[in-house]
């Protein structure tokens, strides 16, 4: 949290450069999240918000990629402190489903 700029999010990429930008992803699992993310991240989201979709695109993620874990851990840095969440892996928000 930065109290000139509030809060921001950077990527430092393969090649060395830091970049900030509105979201970011990595990780084996990010490509299958791509298009879930473009499709409804938007600026401006609340923290709730962005904490909601967060843990819908790492539970997608971690049910197509066998290398993304198995519990997701999120954190909201803001002027107000550090809030942690943690949720289970049989608590996610969307798994494999029983019937394709």
């Amino acid at each position: 949290w930065d109290e000139v700029h509030g809060g921001s999010v950077y990527t430092i990429t393969l090649g060395g450069s830091c970049l900030q930008l509105p979201f970011c992803t990595g990780g084996s699992g990010s490509i299958f999240i791509a298009g879930l993310l473009d499709a409804e991240f938007r600026l401006g989201m609340t923290a709730d918000e962005a904490r909601t979709l967060a843990k819908k695109a790492c539970s997608h993620a971690m049910c197509r990629d066998g290398s993304s874990g198995g519990v997701i851990r999120t954190v909201v840095i803001s002027s107000e402190g550090v809030d942690r969440d943690y949720t289970p892996g049989n608590a996610l928000p969307f798994g494999p489903s029983a019937v394709w």
